[in-house]
């Protein structure tokens, strides 16, 4: 119970530190200053816990292995980014004092995150509610790489929004150091900032429905694609329906379309289209093997479109919206919570090497 009020206590602490932000602020004013303060003690909230972590997570110690076999040369399936920051980590330090990189990697991944929602959030504290209670920032306890990967990725949404394009490219393919199905967000988001029209929204429910037909067709194509994995019976078998991301991504759709058209002032609908392909991505695509890795990419929109929704509504609804998404965060974290110690998990307990028995932390 310790953990779990620990995890709780981040989540307030963060969520209260971002309300106090005003991002409207004049430069050089009191609040300007008190703002640098508090995204200054926000980021070390999130970045401390990450940062003294050990053993915590499903798959702490299989990275422990990938940097011992990237510091001694054997062969590795992870990328060059990542491999290069462990080498240069280790040799700076004289030893595998394997808790540094993931200092590192957590420094990063934290670090675009939140430089992200402030620069793209309608509501700076609402999109850091999202972030913690959705379980974004606890998950990125585990799968390390793809994390960081996925933190580049959504902050390049600033520079594609900004129509800044050599930025947007250079930032997923840092991204791709570390994760290279990070690549795929140099097509989607792209995509998504096109205006589409009705021959765009044929062709997609064209393509959600060869996916439902066509699925022994696409996975031969994914081992065409993938020769590692065409022994690997595990995930050849496909992966299940996520019934929660179906429903997530179909709510806000359904929200976005419904505010839109009773208000008629959310004019970018960059983030509708992303949770559009990511619907088409979880409901006929989801036998192929790590399309929740894709999905993700842009179905973390969703935690700039719902304060894009809750600030464009008016009146009752938006009560009503902004009180449905606060008890919708809730709740998730909740669900996340009980899961969390479980064994595909090991987010729970939480441990430090503040508090450690006796294991070797530093070397290995």
């Amino acid at each position: 119970m310790q953990t779990v009020a620990l995890y709780v206590f981040l989540t307030a602490g963060a969520v209260a530190l971002a309300a106090q932000v005003k991002k409207d602020a004049e430069p050089g004013s009191r609040q300007a200053y008190l703002n640098r303060l508090f995204l200054y003690a926000l980021f070390m909230l999130l970045y401390i816990p990450a940062a003294l972590r050990i053993y915590t997570g499903n798959d702490y110690r299989t990275y422990i292995e990938h940097f011992h076999d990237v510091n001694v040369g054997n062969y590795v399936v992870t990328e060059p980014g990542f491999n290069a920051v462990v080498k240069g980590v280790f040799y700076a330090f004289g030893g595998e004092y394997f808790m540094i990189p993931f200092a590192v990697f957590s420094f990063i991944t934290v670090l675009f995150f939140l430089k992200g929602i402030y620069e793209l959030s309608a509501e700076f504290y609402l999109g850091i509610f999202l972030f913690m209670t959705l379980g974004l920032y606890f998950t990125s306890y585990n799968t390390v790489r793809y994390y960081l990967a996925l933190s580049l990725v959504f902050y390049s949404l600033y520079h594609i929004r900004e129509k800044r394009y050599i930025a947007f490219v250079v930032c997923v393919l840092a991204a791709a150091l570390f994760h290279k199905t990070a690549l795929a967000a140099l097509l989607l988001l792209p995509a998504c900032r096109l205006k589409w029209k009705w021959p765009h929204y044929a062709g997609l429910g064209l393509l959600a429905v060869s996916g439902l037909v066509f699925r022994e067709q696409y996975m031969e194509l994914f081992v065409k694609l993938y020769p590692s994995y065409a022994h690997e019976e595990e995930y050849l078998a496909g992966g299940s329906l996520s019934i929660i991301n179906i429903i997530r991504c179909a709510a806000v759709i359904a929200l976005w379309l419904y505010v839109n058209k009773k208000e008629g002032n959310l004019s970018d609908d960059i983030y509708l289209k992303m949770n559009v392909l990511a619907l088409i991505m979880y409901s006929c695509f989801y036998f192929v093997p790590f399309v929740s890795r894709l999905g993700y990419y842009l179905s973390v929109s969703q935690i700039l479109i719902l304060p894009e929704i809750i600030k464009a509504s008016k009146g009752r609804f938006r009560s009503f919206a902004y009180a449905g998404t606060l008890a919708a965060g809730c709740a998730y974290f909740a669900a996340f919570l009980y899961k969390a110690g479980d064994i595909y998990t090991k987010l729970l307990p939480y441990h430090s090497f503040l508090a450690d028995t006796g294991e070797a932390v530093w070397f290995k």
